[in-house]
């Protein structure tokens, strides 16, 4: 502020300055010790809760452990996990605003700083705007604190400490005259040093309150469930569902018993399965193909009389039958690749031209006879049904296996890698990429790949790239220049599939020019 020229208003600004310079400083030291004591006990206070509250985590950890309480605990660990994670958050938060504070107020190297500084937490919590932080932080705590179980919010919700109300002045009112303070400014503005910091521990106070109550509810839970059975349902199995005429029948009949809160966990073949609100999973499944099969299904329970966990276990066996009549049989693989020609064979016990089939897969055309051919869809990978038909009617549906045709190897020409004779190397002309082994041709397309080599005449490896399968511009340039002795190697492979698709090969080629 530049000082005014008339001797007698500046003597009156200067005054002015000097005056509330004072009131400034008139904070007495009772006052600033009364608020250290508070402080301190507040960070004591803050100690104990975080004891107690470690306790119950490592409590409900062991509750893990005890076939007696581990159902519940499983529900309930994962609860109190989370309030763990949303008051560290917001705890971490204020010691790093108490740090920044006390830098705002001088902070020394011996730990002392101005406690009696009225303008570092306005400068803090206003001007850089980390009471908007703070109140963010403990607002979102609150929320998703309560958010995490329903039960737990009607139990504890009117009772965690954390207010976050504008405090009343001493009229009633939430401000001054016209002007209502803010959040902030209630307090934090012009507020001592050692005042504000009494604050944040009171704040960082009731989070570890309200963390405590939280994880006290969790654990309270895991040890109020008591095993009552209160749902039945009829068990009912047969050994069979479909039958010949004098064949035998077996029922199995009883009943289950079950408890609502404790359900048993199913498992089939290692895959969990979701249970009802009686206690039984449903799992339903396409057979797949014709042919036996089996299916491992495990059930885990509390056995009520010793609280123990058990597991009982079965395997059940099936077998898939083709239809009467029908056979569809793959000429070369059982499975149906993607991309190329699947040719079938398909009999139904009537003449061919009664017969036609429709693929779930992609497209069936037929050849001639009762030889067809089948080419599934990009994207068909899985189990796809063909529906045989006889004049429009259907006879019966084979589930086959489709998949997308297996990497091809990469040669260079006829070459497999290895030592070769240089003049044979280059006469190849290039890399080209086939199936190995293969019952069908299946032409695959060389798009790109990388080649560099490392001779006398070539101290420095330095791939360049190549555009399709033939050697051309800077790798028909590198491939003209080796000698024997040179070292080549072929990496980066890009190929194209018959069906479309592009695809890296994870290998890579490497030559020994002789």
């Amino acid at each position: 502020m530049a000082l005014p020229k008339d001797p007698r208003q500046k003597m009156i600004n200067i005054m002015y300055l000097v005056l509330t310079a004072l009131l400034a400083l008139n904070v007495s030291a009772e006052i600033l010790n009364a608020f250290k004591v508070v402080d301190n006990s507040l960070k004591e206070s803050n100690n104990l809760l975080s004891v107690s509250t470690t306790g119950i985590y490592s409590n409900l950890t062991e509750m893990l452990k005890d076939p007696k309480s581990v159902q519940k605990a499983e529900i309930w660990k994962p609860k109190a996990d989370q309030v763990k994670v949303l008051a560290d958050e917001a705890s971490q938060l204020i010691d790093k605003l108490k740090e920044d504070l006390k830098k705002e107020a001088d902070l020394q190297e011996d730990g002392s700083f101005k406690e009696d500084n009225i303008d570092a937490a306005t400068r803090l919590f206003d001007t850089k705007g980390q009471g908007k932080v703070l109140y963010d932080e403990l607002s979102e705590f609150k929320t998703k604190l309560l958010a995490i179980d329903k039960d737990m919010a009607a139990g504890i919700g009117n009772k965690i400490p954390l207010n976050l109300e504008v405090p009343k002045s001493a009229s009633g009112n939430s401000g001054t005259g016209d002007k209502i303070k803010d959040w902030n400014t209630s307090y934090f503005h012009m507020t001592p040093t050692v005042a504000a910091l009494t604050m944040l521990s009171k704040f960082q106070n009731d989070v570890k309150n309200s963390e405590n109550m939280a994880a006290s509810f969790c654990i309270s839970q895991v040890g109020a469930v008591k095993l009552v059975m209160d749902k039945f349902e009829p068990l009912v199995g047969t050994n069979s569902t479909y039958l010949m005429p004098g064949e035998e029948m077996l029922v199995n009949a009883g009943l289950g018993a079950f408890n609502s809160n404790v359900k048993p966990t199913v498992t089939i073949d290692g895959r969990g399965i979701p249970v009802n609100a009686n206690g039984v999973a449903e799992y339903k499944f396409n057979v797949g193909g014709t042919g036996s099969r089996s299916m491992n299904v495990n059930v885990t329970f509390i056995d009520p009389n010793t609280g123990e966990s058990k597991t009982t276990s079965k395997k059940v066996d099936y077998t898939v039958g083709a239809p009467s009549g029908v056979a569809v049989s793959p000429d070369k693989m059982n499975v149906l690749y993607i991309g190329v020609d699947n040719p079938l064979t398909i009999t139904a016990g009537a003449g061919s031209e009664k017969v036609s089939a429709q693929f779930s897969g992609g497209a069936i055309t037929k050849v001639g006879g009762n030889k067809y051919i089948a080419k599934p869809n990009q994207g068909a990978s899985g189990e796809h049904t063909v529906s045989v038909m006889i004049e429009g009617k259907s006879a019966g549906k084979i589930m086959f296996r489709v998949k997308q045709l297996p990497s091809p190897a990469a040669f260079v020409g006829n070459l497999k890698q290895g030592a070769v004779p240089s003049a044979n190397f280059k006469a190849m002309g290039g890399v080209i990429a086939k199936l190995e082994d293969a019952e069908f041709d299946a032409p695959f397309e060389v798009v790109s790949y990388r080649i560099g080599a490392v001779s006398s005449d070539i101290p420095d490896y330095s791939p360049v790239d190549n555009k399709g399968s033939r050697w051309t511009g800077a790798a028909a340039n590198l491939v003209g220049k080796l000698k024997p002795g040179a070292l080549v190697a072929i990496t980066d492979i890009v190929v194209r599939d018959p069906g479309g698709r592009t695809r890296t090969l994870s290998g890579s080629l490497s030559y020994n020019l002789k």
